[in-house]
């Protein structure tokens, strides 16, 4: 049987972005839950979340273990979409759109604690809120782009 040449199926086209994304991902999330470990000293997380202390918030213990959390679902979670992105498996492109949302919304409930914290919302600076745009416009493409592509629909099959 001769296949139709016009059909685009593989790893090419936008996918060669989506492939260099998901093999970065994982080094990104390694370097946010690396920055948040020494927030963790037991010093620190005193100062922070010991009702009296001069540094202390009800939101700072819920912030930071949240935050650390989903860094490391997202971790894991990033590991997985590689596998199931170059085994180009058929759930693929509903794990991405779901990773993509949880994303989003992880970001956007990170922000909201830190600025609940005075002296979280004190140190925010123009790339946190940056951070934000960028997950959600990103979202706004590529989630579209998944669920519509003829290229994406022919190349996750197995």
């Amino acid at each position: 049987m001769i296949e139709d040449a016009s059909k685009p199926e593989g790893i090419g086209g936008w996918l060669i972005l989506v492939a260099i994304g998901l093999c970065v991902q994982p080094m990104l999330l390694l370097k946010a839950i690396a920055d948040n470990v020494a927030i963790f000293d037991p010093d620190t997380w005193r100062a922070l979340t010991t009702p009296g202390a001069p540094a202390y918030h009800p939101l700072w213990a819920p912030l930071l273990l949240g935050e650390t959390g989903v860094n490391l679902v997202l971790f894991a979670w990033s590991g997985v979409l590689l596998y199931v992105f170059f085994a180009k498996k058929r759930g693929f492109p509903r794990l991405v759109v779901a990773y993509m949302g949880v994303s989003v919304a992880a970001v956007l409930a990170d922000l909201a604690l830190a600025r609940a914290i005075p002296s979280a919302q004190a140190h925010l600076t123009a790339s946190d809120y940056r951070q934000v745009g960028r997950s959600a416009i990103s979202a706004a493409v590529w989630i579209p782009y998944f669920l519509r592509s003829r290229r994406v629909a022919a190349t996750f099959v197995h």
